[in-house]
């Protein structure tokens, strides 16, 4: 996945890329309870969610690799684009 944000700010764009490696980590029951330790209820919240259909939208993900899913462009020239 990929963050792209250009602002007339900055000179150069800001880019994220998040490989699904990572991703995958972070859809990970213990990492997520590790992150969101501080978080009220978070612990009840993340006991709920369904970590195969998790697995499985990633595993999606990939089959639309370069599906634009954001692009957005303020007024002000700002803009924000979220790329597969």
């Amino acid at each position: 996945m990929k963050i792209k944000v250009v602002t007339k700010e900055l000179s150069f764009p800001i880019r994220v890329v998040l490989p699904y490696s990572v991703l995958r980590l972070f859809a990970s029951k213990a990492i997520l309870k590790a992150i969101l330790r501080r978080v009220k209820h978070a612990e009840e919240i993340i006991d709920q969610l369904d970590y195969a259909i998790i697995i499985e939208v990633l595993k999606t993900f990939k089959e639309f690799k370069g599906t634009e899913l954001v692009y957005v462009k303020a007024k002000d020239g700002t803009e924000v684009k979220i790329t597969l």
